[in-house]
């Protein structure tokens, strides 16, 4: 093969390996900005691929029933706290990659005791298309630690106030290993 045929091989098959990698890169990336963040719960922080902004908001569940897809559907809130992000008056909002609970950081919680009956229809936990999708605490408190601890074998349900990835069921087993479940709006398949 002569020298000149060589640099054509080559220059055609690192046009390929352009084309395909380039190619797989662009759609991962223009893929994932219409995806729902990626939540990770644990005992200690809650963390977004796409950060937080809004409150969040943290509700102890007391289940009585479970839906088609083994999440609550049927519960009473016990107890809820919020989350409030600070942000400085004037500037652009600067959203936060993750809260922790049992630390101090850019936000203030607040929390108290309620008793809240919640029925999703049709047997599916969506919490959309009623007051139910959005619980704040109306406590006016400014507490610099989450007011409340994840408990083996609960419930919780981790509100991020976002018109189409709602939030997370969270159940702690009895051996302290969190299992969650992402609740979306009528507009995703859950």
């Amino acid at each position: 093969m002569t020298k000149g045929r060589k640099n054509v091989v080559f220059v055609l098959l690192g046009s390929i390996l352009l084309l395909v990698f380039g190619g797989d890169y662009l759609v991962r990336f223009f893929s994932s900005r219409y995806l729902p963040p990626r939540i990770i719960v644990s005992k200690n922080k809650i963390s977004s691929s796409g950060g937080f902004m809004n409150p969040i908001t943290i509700e102890k569940l007391r289940v009585d029933s479970f839906g088609k897809e083994e999440r609550p559907t049927k519960y009473t809130i016990e107890y809820v706290t919020t989350c409030s992000i600070s942000q400085k008056d004037g500037e652009p909002g600067i959203a936060l990659n993750e809260v922790k609970l049992n630390e101090p950081g850019s936000y203030s919680w607040s929390g108290e005791n309620v008793h809240i009956s919640i029925v999703h229809p049709e047997g599916i936990s969506r919490r959309i298309d009623s007051a139910q999708g959005l619980i704040l605490s109306k406590a006016f408190q400014n507490i610099s630690i989450c007011p409340l601890k994840f408990e083996n074998e609960n419930w919780y349900f981790i509100n991020f106030q976002d018109p189409v990835f709602i939030g997370v069921y969270v159940y702690i087993d009895k051996t302290g290993a969190i299992h969650q479940y992402a609740a979306y709006s009528k507009s995703l398949p859950i």
